[in-house]
């Protein structure tokens, strides 16, 4: 990376690979978290193990999810920096998974 423009393109193109694949991992902890609960339910252990089982699996859906929180809010900070160093790039179109139409600021 030779200048700030280069450096705020690779920002967005990491932020955008972590986006997509904190998405994925949560749509996959989810669908874990169902498997737990349908284990739970066919009486594949019993009701304290299972108790354990799912909130495991819930508490793990919970850390993904907190770890995408952080890299947003890394995210809004440094698209400021980029703001203020006028190396900003063309806003994102997705957020999580979900395609942005329009809204406010970012």
């Amino acid at each position: 990376m030779k200048d700030i423009f280069e450096v705020a393109i690779e920002g967005a193109k990491a932020q955008t690979d972590l986006d997509k694949l904190l998405t994925k991992a949560i749509k996959a902890a989810r669908r874990l978290e169902e498997v737990t609960e349908r284990g739970i339910e066919l009486g594949m252990v019993k009701p304290i193990r299972g108790k354990v089982l799912l909130s495991q699996a819930r508490a793990a859906t919970g850390a993904v999810s907190s770890a995408a929180y952080a890299f947003a809010v890394l995210h809004k900070e440094q698209t400021m920096v980029c703001a203020e160093n006028g190396c900003d790039i063309p806003p994102v179109t997705s957020v999580g998974g979900v395609v942005v139409f329009g809204g406010g600021d970012r």
